[in-house]
């Protein structure tokens, strides 16, 4: 994959400081999500609706005070595919995953789409897997499988599957939006791709998730609840993407997925601190070998 001066992945410290950045509030979303779904009231879908649906309006509204950019008519359904498989797939796919496991599972195989983003770099992109890379995957997956099947949460109590096999597939979902839309993103702002890839993402789950709104007790929602939506869809999402575009626009896709491994070790203390999920010794081995798998597939080069 060619890149030029706008897309280096080793001079550009400001974007390696917006992923950074992005991924810590991203870490912590994963905790405060949890416990909107657990103790809050608040399904899946209903926070998906907030998430997705928030985002959207909030980026509209933050458009009007930056300078417009004119969208070519062709880019548009290159945007649409963008919003399905980065926001709607992605994000509410993590979302409703999130509900059925833990936070600590949720994160940590957050940085198996790395993995999967050579994979499809590969594919779309012609990159060569090479033996060390092909090692690293097995070891990711190999990480992955051990939550899947042996994790605890909180409660002593043994995660539901569908949540990890659910934020696996939008770890996919996302791995193919950062190579398969990867041009599109360095070519509009921050503000103007959110805007339109959040509308359409918006569009899609609204068939899915509208009577879950109408469904949502407003004066049964706690303060601490609203607190943490309020933080999920400003903090963690607003902000966070306008932080994410910025990083994609200057950086290759398998550098930004890397930075996914920095989010477990957030959601981890965050946990604890919380009270949701107990980390175990099967958690430390599951993210040795996720990290070191991630390694070797961003890193290895022979």
């Amino acid at each position: 994959m060619t890149t030029d001066n706008n897309t280096s992945s080793h001079k550009d410290w400001r974007a390696h400081g917006a992923m950074l950045l992005a991924m810590v509030l991203f870490g912590l979303m994963a905790t405060f999500s949890k416990d909107v779904l657990t103790c809050g009231g608040i399904t899946g879908p209903q926070l998906v609706a907030f998430r997705v649906i928030g985002a959207a309006l909030l980026f509209w509204l933050g458009s009007l005070i930056v300078p417009q950019q004119h969208v070519e008519p062709r880019d548009f359904l290159k945007i649409a595919g963008a919003g399905f498989f980065g926001f709607a797939l992605a994000q509410g796919g993590y979302i409703v995953g999130l509900s059925f496991t833990s936070p600590i599972n949720a994160t940590i195989e957050l940085t198996t789409m790395p993995i999967f983003t050579l994979i499809l770099s590969s594919i779309l992109l012609h990159e060569r897997i090479t033996p060390r890379r092909a090692l690293g995957i097995i070891m990711g997956f190999t990480g992955a499988i051990l939550l899947i099947t042996r994790t605890t949460a909180g409660d002593g109590r043994p995660t539901d599957y569908r949540g990890d096999i659910l934020i696996l597939i939008s770890q996919v979902g996302y791995a193919f939006y950062l190579t398969h839309y990867a041009r599109v993103i360095r070519k509009y702002d921050a503000f103007t791709f959110n805007k339109w890839t959040f509308t359409f993402a918006s569009l899609m789950i609204l068939p899915l998730v509208g009577s879950h709104i109408m469904q949502i007790d407003w004066p049964a929602m706690s303060l601490r609840t609203a607190s943490e939506i309020v933080y999920i869809v400003a903090g963690a999402t607003f902000f966070t993407f306008l932080l994410v575009v910025y990083a994609q626009r200057r950086l290759l896709p398998t550098t930004v997925s890397v930075y996914n491994y920095v989010q477990p070790f957030v959601a981890v203390v965050a946990s604890m601190v919380m009270g949701l999920a107990t980390p175990q010794w099967m958690h430390a081995l599951a993210a040795a070998l996720i990290f070191t798998g991630v390694w070797l597939v961003t890193r290895s080069h022979n």
